[in-house]
């Protein structure tokens, strides 16, 4: 087993090294013409006001309430995603650079209030205060940029959220948490679970099991190595630990069962070049496997990696173990991940290139014998993502999944349902969403007097982009196709965001 103190001085060093990785080369920085471009677009193609910059710092209201707060739900749906997509005369390029914004949706018997602020992260600070874009990022170099020392110093706190031990968290990829207050979403500061693991990548999608024990992991692209993490129910470090990965990939998402932490590496090799953004340090290499990572929950040390053909995937849904030691899991599987590289890049200077969608599918990985098997759970013409479940069954066997779905066109290019998958019985039930509505990321609330996957809601935001509006809907998770119960209307439009978790 490493120790903590090796972790720290290696993995630190490591971090550094991967940052100064962002540096562009000289001669490199141009005038940017990305936001005149993206707001000629936005005059012809309207619903492109889900990637429009944020117009404020904070917002505060009440919504305009459609129908009744179903008796029983109660509690604050917490959404984050980047919204500061310009700064002075730059525009990011690339959806994921844009700085992080907290949002609280509070849902009480009599109504729903909203507020949201920006995450004011040492980036976030030094930026508005030059008053403009000063550091490179996730694939956004702007003129004349400024050293990276620390991937803190670049950390945008803007994918997603974490509640944890009573304590709220915004969640990048590559750094340390944020700690933001539950209660007017203000920022705390930079977390760290221990002094020796102050720093290390902390990703945007750990894993909560019912009992409050906390699981994640970090890349750590320039010295190959992924970072694991075990946090007891009360917030404390239990371990940390290193494991070796050549070649590398950006992962973003991952899954535990009862006894392992399972991941997907996919062949988008880190392979630098000395010039560009960090994605522009990457290469896709769809002849080489995607290899299976599982790790021992015990022992991070005990590993075996498993190979399956090339693909993509954001996110997972669940895993577990069966009888026989086979572990299941499902996710949105996409050929190649270039939607990532290519479609939520040009997007930000409003072109419009359709990447080839993700697929849900279920795997079956059986130890013992040394063999994956991947199985497409809907029709091919269905496309998936954010799939999202009961969380009281996490690592557990599961049988509903809720997730956004596109079976059939809209006048937008994002998807355009809501779906839940029953996997014991195949059924789909699907709510499409109306024409200039575009949905966000849809949780699974569960009614908590009922035994899991029982009962409960169906709870997520979307952009109305024709009356400029962001609307919260609220279903019955056994009647989606019935639409929604209560729909709760902003006075106003919010970028669009990333993932969310009700509390």
């Amino acid at each position: 087993m490493l120790r903590r103190q090796f972790i720290h001085r290696t993995a630190l060093s490591m971090l550094t090294g991967a940052a100064g990785s962002l540096l562009p080369k000289a001669g490199l920085a141009t005038v940017d013409s990305w936001k005149s471009a993206f707001a000629e677009a936005l005059d012809n193609n309207p619903w492109l006001l889900a990637f429009r910059s944020t117009t404020s710092d904070s917002f505060a209201a009440d919504a305009d309430l459609e129908g009744r707060i179903p008796e029983g739900l109660t509690g604050t749906f917490y959404r984050n995603g980047p919204a500061r997509h310009e700064i002075g005369d730059f525009r990011y390029h690339h959806w994921f650079d844009g700085d992080g914004m907290m949002q609280a949706w509070r849902i009480q018997p009599d109504g729903v209030t909203h507020s949201a602020r920006m995450i004011t992260t040492r980036k976030y600070l030094a930026e508005t205060d030059a008053g403009r874009a000063l550091y490179p990022g996730f694939a956004s170099v702007p003129p004349d940029p400024k050293p990276v020392t620390s991937a803190d110093s670049v950390n945008v706190a803007n994918i997603s959220v974490l509640p944890h031990h009573g304590k709220l968290y915004a969640l990048w990829e590559a750094g340390s948490p944020w700690e933001v207050d539950p209660a007017d979403l203000s920022t705390r500061g930079l977390h760290a679970f221990s002094t020796e693991t102050e720093g290390l990548p902390f990703s945007a999608h750990p894993r909560v099991e019912p009992d409050g024990t906390l699981w994640n992991f970090g890349y750590v692209s320039a010295a190959k190595k992924l970072v694991f993490w075990h946090i007891s129910p009360k917030g404390q470090l239990v371990k940390a630990g290193l494991i070796d990965c050549d070649p590398i990939a950006p992962v973003h998402d991952f899954v535990v069962t009862e006894r392992y932490l399972v991941m997907l590496i996919p062949p988008l090799n880190f392979e630098p070049t000395g010039g560009g953004s960090f994605l522009d340090q990457h290469q896709w290499h769809p002849e080489q496997p995607t290899r299976v990572l599982v790790v021992d929950k015990n022992d991070f040390s005990r590993h075996r990696f498993f190979e399956l053909p090339a693909q993509w995937v954001f996110h997972y849904g669940n895993a577990w173990e069966d009888e026989a030691g086979i572990i299941r899991f499902d996710a949105a599987r996409a050929p190649d991940p270039m939607a990532m590289i290519d479609s939520f890049r040009v997007i930000m200077r409003g072109q419009v290139v359709p990447d080839g969608g993700s697929f849900h599918h279920q795997y079956r990985l059986d130890p013992t014998r040394g063999t994956v098997e991947e199985t497409p759970l809907l029709d091919q013409g269905t496309s998936s993502e954010f799939p999202t479940i009961d969380p009281r069954v996490i690592g557990r066997r599961y049988s509903r999944i809720v997730m956004l779905t596109r079976s059939s066109s809209a006048e937008h290019e994002m998807l355009n349902e809501v779906s839940s998958l029953n996997l014991d019985s195949g059924s789909l039930d699907t709510y499409r969403y109306p024409d200039g509505v575009i949905p966000e990321e849809h949780l699974y609330v569960p009614r908590r007097d009922l035994a899991p996957e029982t009962g409960g809601w169906v709870v997520g935001t979307g952009l109305n982009y024709r009356k400029e509006q962001t609307e919260l809907r609220i279903f019955d998770a056994d009647r989606l196709a019935d639409g929604p119960v209560a729909i709760a209307a902003l006075p106003y439009a919010l970028p669009m965001g990333l993932h969310a978790k009700f509390v």
